[in-house]
């Protein structure tokens, strides 16, 4: 899920390169991947499962910049914040 979140992720920051755009993509990138990884597991929540929601947000963030080369500033930080909280609180 974090490839194809990080690939969806990209393509779009390519032909709409706004930065305040990469706060919204991070916060629906978290959202599925809480959603996903909630679904996958049937709704169970716990502390191993929103680390595995955290690292898949900064994977699809990597995945992002390594292909598309989005280059890398302060909102790319935030936004991996805002992707980590919104898919942790998806699953606890």
């Amino acid at each position: 899920m974090a490839v194809v979140c990080g690939v969806v992720w990209g393509v779009v920051m390519v032909f709409v390169p706004f930065f305040w755009l990469t706060l919204l993509l991070a916060a629906g990138v978290g959202y599925v991947i809480g959603e996903v990884i909630g679904r996958s597991v049937n709704r169970k929540r716990g502390n191993g499962l929103a680390i595995i929601a955290g690292v898949a947000v900064v994977m699809s963030y990597l995945i992002t910049n390594l292909f598309w080369g989005v280059p890398f500033h302060l909102f790319g930080l935030l936004s991996i914040a805002l992707g980590i909280f919104v898919a942790v609180t998806r699953l606890r």
